[in-house]
């Protein structure tokens, strides 16, 4: 089974985790050990009293979740059927907004900034590496599971270089010892081998056996800058970063092609092709004919509209993203798939 996510570790990185040469990043650069935790610094420097902050329905819960480890409030804004911010949808009023490019998809931040004069603009590229830092700030992740799949990190870009505050709160925030390193160190080693191909049988079956733990929706943000050992894997992989994008959007071209047209209405594809998104009204059927050729897809945040409930959603306030929690099917690629 080849799974969904991109979550590997083989010896060449763990070689250089250890003693590759690290990353050194470039003014208005800040190497965090999660894109979250950049979201958080921003919002902390730019809204030190709090505000309202607009947040994707559609998404991830740990985005908002680091708008209150903040300080802020997070509101709800919906998304057109191509992924993008539904700019009709935000509301006036807002201090801050997180645009978040889902899976790659880029937003017009022209459009949004002009719909939002005054706010502050995070773009959350946490599915969008390679796309360029707009708005006042931009964060990535470099995470096992993202795009580029490499341990636990994240970078936060700064447009304007004179933000006042930002560098020392960076420099208090903590650092990896020794003993974490390690423990990071052998959670990466774990985590591949349960989704290497030989075993992710074993992990899809225990899963359905003992069932999947509630997820804990919000908890504390813990920020830290960046491990050595992920620097030093972000600066191995950063001379292959073109040549791994294209060979995404190849695959993705040839699964488009694939044959299963009377399954998709759409396919909708990121810049960087991070992964092909499939809308569909018969995902069980989609899911099934890809998992008959050993390739694991999800209907990807199947659960956002009840992680945004927990943040102060209200049902029915932002209907598209609510449909779509239902019809859209992520199929992985980072594997080119045979005919």
């Amino acid at each position: 089974m080849i799974p969904r996510l991109d979550i590997q570790f083989p010896f060449c990185r763990q070689w250089q985790y250890w003693f590759g040469k690290p990353y050194e990043p470039h003014e208005g650069e800040y190497l965090l050990n999660h894109a979250r935790s950049g979201i958080v610094l921003a919002l902390r420097v730019s809204l030190p009293n709090g505000g309202k902050v607009g947040v994707v329905a559609y998404n991830c819960h740990t985005v908002a979740n680091a708008v209150v480890n903040a300080g802020c409030t997070p509101v709800f804004v919906d998304v057109t059927e191509g992924l993008t911010v539904d700019i009709e949808s935000v509301p006036a009023g807002l201090d801050a907004i997180v645009v978040t490019n889902l899976f790659g998809i880029r937003n017009d931040i022209t459009a949004i900034r002009k719909r939002c004069p005054h706010a502050i603009i995070i773009v959350d590229n946490a599915h969008g590496y390679g796309l360029p830092a707009e708005g006042d700030f931009t964060v990535y992740s470099i995470n096992q599971g993202k795009f580029p799949a490499l341990g636990e990190g994240g970078i936060l870009w700064v447009s304007g270089l004179g933000v006042s505050g930002l560098g020392e709160m960076y420099e208090a925030l903590p650092t990896y010892g020794f003993i974490a390193q390690v423990k990071l160190f052998c959670s990466m080693i774990l985590k591949a081998l349960v989704y290497s191909r030989c075993v992710y049988w074993l992990t899809r079956l225990l899963k359905r056996e003992l069932g999947v733990r509630g997820l804990k929706v919000r908890g504390q943000v813990v920020m830290k800058k960046m491990a050595p050992g992920i620097r030093r894997l972000y600066n191995a992989w950063l001379p292959s970063a073109d040549e791994a994008i294209a060979a995404q959007k190849q695959n993705a071209e040839r699964i488009s092609g694939l044959g299963v047209s009377g399954l998709v209405d759409e396919w909708l594809l990121g810049e960087n092709a991070f992964m092909l998104i499939a809308r569909t009204r018969k995902p069980e059927e989609l899911k099934k004919w890809f998992a008959d050729r050993g390739v694991e897809t999800a209907t990807h945040f199947a659960h956002a509209i009840d992680w945004a409930t927990e943040f102060g959603y209200i049902p029915g306030s932002c209907p598209k993203a609510e449909e779509l929690t239902k019809h859209l099917l992520m199929i992985p690629t980072y594997v080119g798939l045979g005919d």
